[in-house]
């Protein structure tokens, strides 16, 4: 009776693992050639969620835990900085209110009634996580921060990024302010997109001026990649006892830029988080632009044009991020359509160019007309003279009226004159 039991036991862990095997190729088939390799050889990670992205793609190239929604701390600070720099002005003097100056948690030290420009306070949001320095540009930027905070969220929804929900500008915990790594990492490439922006978040160190004690303040980075990882450049760190360990990190090597957010982690394992994500796509990715906006794809003929054919170009530009392992079984296919008949617009669709990676397809851009095709103006045999006869009759009709209105000029003259010889 044991034996039987088993041997019925080690059939169903038999059929089990066989199924688990089935499950697993099955999915490795209809997964995505990048999703396929991102799901590779992942580094361990202590944070409880973590995305890696490409900056300029937005390609997901890992991910754990990437739409769990959590407490973000001062990360929240990337999307007040990029509300900023879209609705305000640099050279924007601020003047730090009570309510601003006395804000609880990390600070850039301001006092009440002292004036900032709008530079200077974002050194302060993006350095030294001023919470004062928060409240303050949203005062500024919307005239209230409930009115800030509501901008922020509008702006999250039309980034995509839909599993976020702001309550305050700077990052303080409340139940309703949450994130998520991958609506991070979107909102991150927004502001990423923005030089100032780059500039601000790059930057180790810079003085700003202290009014009230009349010297300058040093505002030190807290992200410590941008001494200790090679092509560091940003973004922002974040900590709350509920948050935990957060930190948004960027760096940029060769031309490529990827994004790191990691989130709940501990300790110093922030950083070597962020860093093995970061080595995890430089290492396996590269990102390479197909075809750029206006590149030509020979000509297409045309039918009863005043040209023989007309230019083919790519609509838009396209670039793709993808494992560097099977980057050269990167194919192109170019579709054109057949003899066009005139008129042709510039931009008339004439086709398309179709990317593929190892057999499938990664993008496909529209080619179109580079100018336009007329249809030229055919006179028949009868035109010229037609032509002449109006021009005559229209000659002919002026002359008339010319003459009429002559006589009938002269007969008034004559008929005043003859009514003052009567006088």
């Amino acid at each position: 009776m044991h034996k039987t039991a088993y041997a019925g036991r080690t059939k169903s862990l038999a059929f089990f693992a066989l199924s688990l095997l089935v499950v697993q190729v099955t999915l490795s088939l209809l997964l995505p050639a990048s999703a396929r390799a991102a799901s590779l050889n992942l580094p361990a990670l202590v944070a409880r969620a973590a995305v890696l992205m490409d900056a300029e793609t937005g390609a997901v190239l890992a991910a754990q835990n990437a739409d769990e929604k959590l407490p973000i701390a001062s990360t929240t600070k990337i999307m007040t900085a990029l509300l900023a720099l879209e609705r305000g002005n640099l050279d924007d003097r601020i003047t730090i209110s009570e309510e601003a100056a006395y804000q609880e948690g990390s600070s850039m030290y301001t006092s009440p009634g002292e004036t900032y420009t709008l530079e200077e306070l974002l050194y302060g949001l993006l350095l030294n996580s001023g919470n004062d320095a928060a409240w303050a540009i949203a005062e500024h930027i919307s005239g209230s921060v409930p009115a800030f905070v509501e901008a922020m969220n509008q702006r999250a929804r039309e980034l995509g990024a839909t599993n976020t929900h702001f309550s305050n500008p700077s990052g303080l915990p409340d139940p309703g302010h949450y994130s998520t790594a991958r609506d991070l990492a979107l909102i991150t490439k927004a502001a990423l997109a923005r030089s100032d922006f780059r500039r601000i978040v790059s930057t180790k160190a810079q003085k700003v001026p202290w009014p009230v004690k009349g010297e300058e303040k040093l505002l030190v980075n807290h992200n410590r990649l941008l001494w200790r990882y090679e092509g560091a450049d940003g973004v922002k760190t974040g900590y709350t006892t509920q948050a935990r360990q957060c930190l948004v990190a960027s760096a940029t090597r060769d031309g490529q830029s990827l994004i790191a957010v990691v989130l709940r982690s501990e300790g110093n394992n922030v950083w070597t988080d962020a860093e093995r994500l970061l080595d995890y796509g430089f290492a396996n990715f590269t990102t390479r632009t197909l075809v750029r906006a206006g590149e030509k794809f020979g000509a297409v003929k045309v039918k009863g044009g005043d040209m023989e054919s007309v230019a083919v170009q790519a609509a838009r530009g396209l670039t793709v991020t993808v494992p560097k392992e099977k980057s050269d079984e990167l194919e192109k296919s170019v579709e054109i359509t057949g003899e066009l008949t005139a008129p042709v617009a510039a931009g008339h669709e004439v086709g398309e160019v179709i990317f593929t990676l190892a057999g499938e397809e990664i993008g496909r851009v529209p080619l179109v007309a580079a100018a336009d095709v007329a249809r030229p103006v055919r006179h028949r045999w009868w035109f010229w003279p037609l032509l002449v006869g109006v021009v005559y009759t229209l000659g002919y009709s002026l002359v008339r009226w010319d003459i009429r209105r002559r006589r009938q000029r002269v007969r008034w003259k004559r008929l005043m004159a003859r009514y003052r010889d009567q006088e």
